[in-house]
C-alpha cells in the first residue's frame, strides 16, 4: 500500500480549503482577513520574508474559483506587501527578491485557477464516463433510468418514445459493427437535433434508443416524432461498397402515469407499441392504446 506523500496531503488540504470558500461572500471575507493579517505582520516585524506567507492564500484563491477575482487578489497581495516594503525602506540587495515576489504572487493565483480548471474538466470527464454511452454520447441505460426515477418521484409526467432501427442486424452481418455504429450515431444525431436540449435521450441497446419528454405535451411529442422520421430520411450512412444506407426505425410511444405506474412499466408499454409498429412497416409509430400510424 502506497503511503500518502506530503504532496498528497498538501493537495488534499488545499482542496478542502478551497471547497470551504465556495460561497463568494465567505471567500472574499476569509481571504481579505488573511491578507490583512499577513500585511499587518509584515509591517509589524519589518521582515520582507513574512510576505511569502501570502502564497497559500493566493493559491487557495485561485483554486476557490472566479474568473478574475483570484488574479485580482494576487495583484492586491503583491501590491500590499510591496507598499509595506517601500514605506519601511528597501535595501538595494532586496530589490531582486521584491521584484520576484511581486511577479510570483499573481502567477501563483493563475496556477491555482489552472488547477481548478483541470479538476473541473476531470470531473466532467468522469461524469460523462459514468453516465454517457460512448458510441452515441446519449445517456446510458442506468443514467436514463435514474433520471426517469427522479421525474417520477417529483410527480412530473413524461412521455417515452422508443426507436428501433430497422435492418441493423443485416447491416452488421454484411458490413460489420462499425457500419452499424455509424447508423446508430446518425439516429442519435437526429434525436439531439430534433428533440432539443431539454429532453432525456438514451441508448438502450445495440439498435434501440429512447427519448423522454418531460411534461404532458402531446402535440410536441407528435411533431417531434414526425420531425425525427423526416430528418432520418436525410441522414444516410455511406457503406463500404459505396452504397448508402437510409436509416429507418419503428417507434413506440407511452406516457407516465397513465400508461404505467413507474418508468419500467411505461418502457414495457412503449416496447410493446414499438413491436406492433415493426409489424406494420417502416417508420410506423405504435401507441399504448394499440393504434399504429
Amino acid at each position: 500500500m502506497t503511503r500518502p506523500t506530503l504532496t498528497t496531503h498538501s493537495r488534499t488540504a488545499l482542496a478542502m480549503a478551497s471547497g470551504a470558500l465556495e460561497p463568494r461572500g465567505v471567500r472574499i471575507t476569509t481571504l481579505s482577513i488573511g491578507l490583512a493579517a499577513t500585511i499587518g505582520l509584515h509591517a509589524a516585524l519589518g521582515d520582507p520574508r513574512v510576505a511569502w506567507g501570502a502564497v497559500p492564500l493566493v493559491l487557495v484563491a485561485g483554486l476557490a474559483g472566479g474568473h478574475r477575482s483570484p488574479l485580482t487578489f494576487g495583484l492586491l497581495a503583491a501590491a500590499g506587501h510591496l507598499i509595506v516594503d517601500l514605506v519601511l525602506g528597501v535595501a538595494g540587495t532586496d530589490l531582486l527578491g521584491l521584484a520576484l515576489r511581486t511577479l510570483v504572487l499573481p502567477a501563483i493565483a493563475l496556477v491555482g485557477m489552472a488547477g481548478r480548471q483541470v479538476e473541473e474538466q476531470r470531473g466532467r470527464a468522469m461524469h460523462r464516463s459514468v453516465t454517457e454511452d460512448p458510441v452515441t454520447g446519449l445517456l446510458n441505460v442506468r443514467a436514463f433510468y435514474d433520471e426517469l426515477a427522479r421525474l417520477r418521484e417529483a410527480g412530473r409526467p413524461f412521455a417515452i418514445l422508443l426507436a428501433d432501427i430497422r435492418g441493423m442486424r443485416a447491416l452488421n452481418d454484411r458490413y460489420g459493427h462499425p457500419t452499424g455504429t455509424e447508423a446508430m450515431r446518425a439516429l442519435a444525431h437526429v434525436l439531439r437535433r430534433e428533440a432539443g436540449a431539454d429532453v432525456l435521450a438514451s441508448r438502450l441497446g445495440s439498435d434501440e434508443v429512447a427519448v423522454a419528454l418531460v411534461g404532458d405535451e402531446r402535440e410536441r411529442t407528435s411533431s417531434m416524432v414526425e420531425g425525427i422520421i423526416g430528418r432520418l430520411h436525410d441522414e444516410q450512412v455511406r457503406l463500404p461498397d459505396g452504397e448508402r444506407f437510409e436509416v429507418h426505425a419503428a417507434y413506440g410511444l407511452a406516457r407516465y402515469p397513465e400508461d404505467g405506474s413507474d418508468e419500467v412499466a411505461v418502457l414495457r408499454v412503449a416496447d410493446r407499441a414499438k413491436e406492433r409498429a415493426k409489424i406494420a412497416g417502416m417508420d410506423k409509430v405504435g401507441t399504448a392504446d394499440g393504434q399504429v400510424s
